[in-house]
């Protein structure tokens, strides 16, 4: 575990003292900014206790009856022409719930990457470090997401890894691949040796319409009991007038004991719908499902596996480019009891959300 911290502390390092000589050597200008994103909000569920929590497979705007900030992160970028670097801390109950499995202060870094141009005739890049998963169309960052809260796929695949990316862009197309420590981990699981393995596939058909496979494989087992994780995620997005559509797939296996062929299989699809009423104001309506039989994934106190569906309606204020007020309703239900409730556990649980994002992006 400490090999691959270290090795992460060596590549910033290494990026960051060749910037000024390579930065001399180019009349490309530097670009340093200073980034900082914070999202504060409320669920409101009646007879729910303050700030307990909706489940226990949610990690978003999890919390109840009280005022909370969700994600908060303070960062610095740098880009020129060989070199590029996102360094970010993070804090909020997102990161509480999250990031629970990574030791001490570790837990607070939000981004530690750096990357340099390895083919300028291609415009290939080698990054290495801690950044965003690559899975799926939703993210953390409220500004990039067409509903308030995140999706059952999204909270249940990796928000953020660990490792080294090459990224390879070609016409309409993005290629990425990865070699990574784990199943969002930045820190290896211990007595695991193994790394894992991604890769991603972008295509923009035109500006309306995109398409994207995510592909993982590895285990989050340590040897002594290592299962193989086999998971695919795919979403197409697309937009016609003020209609935008998001579908999106998420196709998990995973074997069942330690060298044998029979898996375990979990999914999850998703429609989420919106639509521009003018330059301030949106809505959006979700649709989605999530099936996880076998508990791979999703692991309650009770034992209770995870099968059922929610819907939700969200309008969304938008005044200007660094600000960002949002109302949802939301109700998931199961077929077995997951949902939290005061002194137990229930199928179906529905309640209202609100949300004020701030960004901002300043030149240093």
């Amino acid at each position: 575990m400490k090999l691959n911290l270290h090795f992460t502390i060596i590549v910033l390092v290494f990026f960051t003292s060749r910037l000024k000589s390579q930065d001399a050597d180019t009349n490309v200008p530097s670009v340093w900014k200073l980034k900082y994103y914070g999202e504060s909000f409320i669920t409101v569920k009646p007879n729910a206790e303050v700030n307990s929590k909706i489940s226990e497979f949610q990690y978003n705007h999890n919390r109840l009856n009280s005022f909370n900030i969700n994600h908060s992160f303070i960062g610095i970028q740098h880009e020129s022409q060989n070199v590029r670097i996102n360094t970010a801390l993070h804090f909020g109950t997102y990161v509480k719930d999250n990031y629970k499995n990574e030791p001490g202060l570790i837990k607070y870094i939000y981004e530690a990457n750096a990357g340099f141009l390895v083919s300028k005739k291609n415009n290939i890049w080698m990054d290495a470090g801690v950044f965003p998963s690559f899975i799926g169309f939703e993210g953390v960052n409220a500004f990039d997401n067409s509903t308030l809260t995140r999706s059952l796929l999204a909270e249940n695949s990796p928000y953020f890894l660990n490792g080294l990316r090459i990224n390879y862009p070609k016409k309409n197309n993005i290629f990425n691949f990865y070699v990574l420590t784990g199943w969002q981990r930045i820190l290896p699981l211990q007595n695991n040796s193994l790394p894992s393995f991604g890769a991603q596939w972008t295509k923009e058909f035109n500006q309306t319409n995109k398409l994207n496979w995510s592909f993982f494989v590895g285990t989050d087992y340590p040897d002594n009991d290592r299962k193989w994780r086999y998971f695919n995620n795919l979403y197409w997005k697309s937009s016609f007038g003020k209609w935008s559509y998001i579908a999106g797939l998420d196709i998990g296996t995973e074997q069942k004991q330690k060298k044998e062929n029979d898996l375990n299989f979990w999914w999850s699809p998703v429609l989420i719908s919106s639509y521009e009423i003018n330059k301030q104001l949106k809505a959006a309506v979700r649709i989605e499902h999530y099936s996880d039989k076998n508990a791979v994934i999703i692991k309650t106190s009770n034992g209770q596996k995870m099968m059922g569906s929610g819907t939700s309606i969200n309008i969304d204020y938008q005044p200007n480019a660094s600000m960002l007020y949002r109302a949802e309703w939301r109700s998931l239900w199961s077929a077995n009891q997951v949902f939290i409730t005061k002194s137990d556990y229930t199928k179906q649980t529905t309640y209202l959300s609100f949300s004020i994002a701030y960004k901002l992006d300043r030149m240093l």
